[in-house]
């Protein structure tokens, strides 16, 4: 088969449009029909739809997608064009591992970053591990090309680096009815609480940062989702210690009023992780550049 059809192909995925997709490729929109229809052909299926004033993928076409993006990635950006990254043309697909609530801090400015600096690529944050194992795994065998978490990968051949760090808060119903204008350490444990968990610290963040034992806390509701938390901190009097990021961001739409911890504790790190065999692909350089730039101003 030709090559040249699956990326005319993988370009009319991405884009959603025969004209976008010939823009992005620098042929003309009948030259990316007529390829559409070689594939037609050989597939027996006709891979797009005409849904509206666009096309939508047939569900063959979907999973075909998702079984050539791998393999077609590594033959288009092959070991010489990794390290001759050129952002402005290149049509890489990044993948970072995250979790939802680092995400919700970066993903939005490093879009917006590419947009300005690397127009063709794609950045997709759709990755996450539980387990420890699963991180190296996938980063060893370049499944995922970064990984952002709260703890390091500190086996030979992951290089890590420290990105940024939170300090935590308490988020409280402006409607408690009885925290309102201070909340003391008698409070703290006074109240029931919703505890945000984390697979990579320790069970519980809090007790992994504070800078003494955490004594036992009335339990109300336990998640790993800060946003679910502060949601639920809204329309209960549980309060919930939280990131000052997440809680600066929605106080105001949650009607929370934000109070410092009444004891001392050290901020929530986030580093990036890769794997020693990327250090010289040119686009893992560039996407690591572009999250500390963007990040700058949470440090």
């Amino acid at each position: 088969m030709d090559l040249n059809l699956l990326k005319t192909f993988d370009a009319v995925m991405k884009s959603e449009s025969v004209n976008d997709a010939a823009d992005i490729l620098g042929i003309t929109a009948p030259a990316v029909s007529h390829a559409l229809n070689r594939l037609r052909d050989q597939y027996q299926d006709p891979l797009f739809i005409r849904q509206g004033r666009g096309i939508a993928p047939t569900n063959f076409a979907i999973e075909l997608h998702v079984e050539i993006q791998e393999p077609l990635s590594l033959l288009l950006n092959g070991a010489i064009s990794r390290q001759d990254f050129d952002p402005l043309t290149s049509q890489r697909t990044f993948r970072i591992s995250s979790h939802k609530d680092i995400d919700l801090i970066v993903v939005p400015p490093i879009v917006d970053y590419k947009r300005k600096h690397a127009p063709n690529i794609m950045i997709k944050a759709d990755v996450e591990h539980q387990y420890y194992h699963e991180r190296q795994d996938d980063l060893r065998h370049r499944k995922v090309d970064l990984i952002l978490a709260t703890a390091l990968l500190e086996d030979h051949g992951y290089h890590n680096q420290f990105l940024f760090e939170q300090q935590l808060v308490i988020a409280v119903s402006k409607h408690h009815p009885r925290i309102q204008d201070k909340l003391t350490l008698t409070d703290f444990f006074n109240e029931y609480h919703l505890l945000w968990s984390t697979k990579t610290l320790d069970n519980y963040v809090l007790n992994s940062l504070a800078d003494e034992d955490i004594p036992h806390r009335k339990v109300a509701y336990a998640t790993g989702s800060l946003s679910t938390a502060l949601v639920m901190a809204s329309q209960t009097d549980w309060i919930c210690v939280t990131s000052s990021w997440h809680a600066n961001k929605m106080c105001d739409a949650l009607d929370l009023n934000i109070f410092p911890l009444p004891f001392a504790s050290k901020k929530v790190p986030i580093y990036m992780t890769w794997h020693h065999s990327q250090r010289h692909d040119g686009g893992n350089k560039w996407l690591r550049e572009a999250l500390i730039e963007t990040t700058a101003a949470l440090r």
